[in-house]
């Protein structure tokens, strides 16, 4: 199975992230589903791995830089009574 012509893309339309297929065209999809949930869970595991912290890294796209922090909601480690 070939990826090189499998990529995430983002809808501004929709405001939600997709996987697609495409052929000769790249802004042609030619198979596409709903990603959004799958691209934030792998993040998420990425970014809490080996801490219960959290942590934050600095991105850089082309010549900008961009800050992500990953850091767990207080009320998520609390035990629920």
């Amino acid at each position: 199975m070939e990826l090189d012509k499998v990529k995430l893309g983002h809808s501004p339309l929709t405001d939600t992230i997709f996987l697609y297929r495409h052929g000769k065209d790249p802004a042609l999809a030619l198979d596409k589903r709903e990603a959004e949930a799958d691209v934030m869970a792998v993040l998420v595991a990425h970014m809490m791995h080996g801490t219960t912290k959290g942590s934050e890294k600095v991105i850089t796209l082309g010549d900008r830089q961009y800050t992500i922090r990953v850091t767990p909601n207080a009320h998520d480690n609390e035990d629920v009574k």
